[in-house]
Parts: structure tokens; sequence; C-alpha cells
């Protein structure tokens, strides 16, 4: 069966909707999807489609959230085509249409003319509400070395990592990323992607591919997919890391601490330089110049920080009271640890930034780190997410995932071993402070040697630390909430070790 249209809409209107509000891409947490509407659909193959779905969300009226859905066609389900995999192939298609720089007109309406599945068309025709416009970055050819066309007869598998997009990897050369969430405007994960390896030449990131953005009439432009080098044998930091530890706590005898926090040096080098990279764009991108922040701004961020803490206590209360409850005994201490964002002495430095950066955002392979996942919190929205903001937020976010990391070792390797682990030979809590120290240290080390037009200021750091924290134990509660034992440890860690 050939999809069209019609198709792909019968298999929109056939999909369970519980089942869509619980998969891991899906951003309303806890909400129902009350209604799914195909607003767009792309014909990559023959057979395989990519939909722009408009979900109903929450109750009542509700709102609009709009998702990428891939569909394949299936003559052994009634309405013909069914919601595809990652071992389909329409993530393969499309990174072929990237490769082939195709613009794909949408499917047409009942009564439009009919235009081929995957055909060039024409974007600017009356009769085209949407196109998919997909191109290959200038970097794709020394990615790929093979003719573009190959790329559709790649071998194709997932990523396998978790995340709240679909990756899969291509030939094990290419890793085409498809953005489920689907939100008006340029994606900052390909705008700061493109930055640092096309133009910056920063090498702690995969190398640009190509991508492919939805143009519609309704809603404009917004990034679809990002085709990217795979960093091949390459590792997850925060999963590497909790190993590494588990088994240095449980482990006989002793070990050096600074062999142990060696990854903290290396990281705060690799950090400073992308900060670096970041600070000092070229001219010709305004989206990326820095500047001094207002005071407008500072006291904005002391009032995220305030409403980050008071949503942290609306969501955990009704997951855990006894740590609502803590928490609302510890809100005068975290007000006055926000504060410090009104109180610098001089106007900090504001510039695009990673804006979600925690271990698990890095990777580590034989030939060095790569940084991933530019896309910044999930939870925002995605103007909010392109914003200048300061490059500290990006280092108390790591922080705190070395915070997180330590501690998730010493539970994994009391669970390994039955119970608590009466002499470890590693003291997580040692460990803790020492990696921030040698972060930090060379952190300030390489931005001084990049002549970065910032420095550390470690009392604006306290103060994204504390804001940064608030907002996991609202991401954890929302999103995984057997995961709060991070926050709440981190959020006692930090209020016990008030000076910095």
């Amino acid at each position: 069966m050939i999809l069209d249209r019609a198709v792909v809409a019968a298999s929109v209107r056939a999909l369970d909707l519980q089942v869509l509000a619980g998969r891991r891409w899906f951003a309303a947490k806890g909400e129902p999807v009350t209604s799914a509407r195909l607003a767009h659909a792309f014909g990559l193959t023959a057979t395989h489609a990519l939909a722009l779905v408009d979900l109903r969300v929450g109750a009542g009226s509700g709102r609009t959230e709009r998702y990428a859905l891939a569909f394949v066609a299936d003559a052994d389900v009634p309405e013909g085509a069914r919601e595809a995999d990652e071992t389909d192939g329409v993530w393969r298609a499309l990174a072929a249409a990237i490769a082939e720089a195709r613009t794909i007109p949408a499917l047409p309406r009942e009564g439009g003319p009919a235009v081929e599945a995957g055909s060039a068309g024409s974007a600017g025709s009356a009769a085209v509400d949407a196109a998919l416009v997909c191109r290959p970055a200038t970097g794709f050819g020394a990615l790929w070395d093979t003719p573009a066309a190959l790329v559709a007869t790649a071998t194709e598998r997932p990523l396998g990592r978790d995340q709240s997009n679909t990756s899969v990897v291509l030939g094990d050369t290419l890793l085409l990323k498809g953005y489920r969430r689907i939100q008006p405007g340029l994606n900052p994960d390909l705008e700061l992607t493109a930055y640092l390896s096309e133009e910056a030449g920063f090498p702690g990131v995969p190398r640009l591919a190509g991508w492919a953005e939805a143009v519609t009439r309704e809603a404009g432009t917004a990034t679809v997919a990002m085709l990217s080098e795979f960093v091949a044998q390459a590792d997850d930091v925060y999963e590497a890391t909790a190993e590494e530890l588990a088994l240095l706590i449980a482990a006989p005898g002793s070990v050096s601490l600074e062999w142990a926090t060696e990854l903290a040096a290396d990281l705060g080098t690799l950090v400073a330089g992308m900060h670096a990279a970041l600070a000092t764009p070229p001219a010709d991108a305004p989206d990326l110049a820095p500047r001094l922040a207002t005071h407008d701004e500072l006291k904005a961020w002391r009032m995220d920080a305030h409403r980050q803490f008071n949503a942290a206590v609306a969501a955990v209360a009704p997951v855990d009271a006894a740590l609502a409850a803590e928490l609302r005994d510890a809100g005068a201490q975290i007000a006055a640890r926000a504060s410090r964002f009104e109180a610098a002495a001089t106007a900090p430095l504001v510039m695009r930034i990673h804006a979600d950066l925690h271990l698990g955002q890095i990777l580590t392979a034989d030939d060095g780190y790569r940084v991933i996942d530019f896309e910044g919190e999930p939870l925002r929205p995605i103007e909010d997410r392109r914003r200048l903001d300061s490059p500290l937020r990006d280092v108390a976010s790591l922080l705190r995932s070395f915070d997180h990391v330590a501690r998730s070792a010493a539970r994994r390797a009391e669970r390994r071993a039955g119970g608590p682990i009466d002499a470890p030979r590693l003291d997580i809590e040692v460990w803790i402070e020492r990696s921030r120290a040698r972060f930090l240290q060379t952190y300030a080390e390489g931005l001084r040697r990049a002549g970065a037009p910032f420095a550390l200021d470690l009392d604006l750091l306290d103060a994204f630390e504390v804001a940064k924290e608030c907002y996991e134990f609202v991401y954890a509660a929302t999103v995984l909430p057997s995961w709060l034992w991070a926050p709440r440890d981190g959020m006692r860690w930090l209020l016990a070790h008030g000076e910095m």
C-alpha cells in the first residue's frame, strides 16, 4: 500500500491516546491526551511517512502540543499503516532525504492535486500548506564518503540511550536525531552544534551532517531532525562514572583520590573551551553575541529561583509529603541563597550556553570527549532555551551532576553488596569535594588561557546551584519519581555547605 494523507490520518485517529501520554518523549507528563489530529504528513518513500500530529493535552479545554510521529505502511492493520519503531526505516528515509537535499511537500488533503511521495515538489505552490526542507551540512561529505543515495540502504539501529527524542545509528557512521516535540523556531541543539562544529572548530562536539525543518503556513519553521557524526565506542560519562565509582567504593585496598577525580579536571578544561568558543562568536552571528546582564535579568533569575522552589514543593507534595515539608522548612535558606543573584558587585556576562549540561550530556571515547544535546531544559519553551544566559548556569548544572553521580554510585555499590559497606575504599563525600575543586580549577585556568571575557563568581555560582536543584525536584517528581533521592540529598549537601 502507498501511503497518502487519508491513510496517515486514519492511523493517527487509531492511536491509543493513553499509550501516547506514557511515551518517554511526551512532554506533559501526568496530563491526559484527549485527542490526536493530523496536521501535516510528509511522504519520505511510498511506504514511509513523517507526520506532525497535534495532541490535545490537559483537562477541560486543554491546550495543543505538536509532535512528530513516524508511520509505515502495513497491510495487516485496518488503517493501512501503523506507528513505526526505530527499525522500520522511517528515520533512515529521513536521513536519506537530508543527504539528498530534498524538499518534500506535505501529502495533499482530500481533493488536492496528487504529489508523488518524496518528490521535490514546489514548496511555494498555493496547493501546498507545508513542506519538509532537508539539507546536508558542509561537512556531510567528510563524514559520509560514499554517494549520498546510499544512506537509504545503510544499516539502521536504535541508539539505545534513554532520551526524550528518537535517535538511530546509520551505518555506524551517522546519527539521526528526530525531535519529537515540535515547537516553532530554531532548535538550539541544531544551532549550537552547527556553530561549534562548523564555525568555531570546537572538537568537543559531534560534527554536523545535516538537518530537516518543517515549514508550515500556520506555524512557520520548526526543526524536525538533526543528522550528525556518530561517535563510535563512546560511553555516557554519567553511566561510566557511576559504574567506576561503584567499583572503587566496594573494592578492597585504597585508591588515589587524584586519580579518581581526573575526570573532573578533564571536564573543567572541556567546558572552558566550549564556553570560550560560545563567548567569542563572529560579528555576523548576532544571535550568539554576548553582553552584560541587565538588572532586570538578575532580578528575573532570583524570581525564577523562587518559582522553581514553589513548583518543587507543589510537585513533590503528592509524591513524598515528608520531603515536601522538609523543602518548605528550608525555604528561608533557599531564598537567601537565591538573593545572591542580585548581590553581584558587577554585571555578569550573558551568552549562549548549553543550558542543560550534566554528565549524561557528555560522551567519552578513545579520542576524547563530546558534548551533546544542546536543547536546554526540556520543560522550558524553545525561545527560553535560546536566550542569553550566564555560563555559570552550565557550571552549576555540572557540579550538581557530580553530586548526583557519586550518590548514585554509592547506592549501586550498596545494592550489590546487599547492604551498607563498612569500610568503603572511596569516600563519596570526599570525592564530591575534590571533584568540584579540580573542575573549578581547570575551568578557571581554561578560561584564562582562552582569553574568555568572563571569570568565576562563586556567589553567583552558588545561587545557580540552588536554583538548579529546585528544578531537579520538579523534573524528578513529574518525570521520574524514583529519582527524587538525588535532588533531596543534593539540596541537603548544598544547605550544609552554604559558604563557598
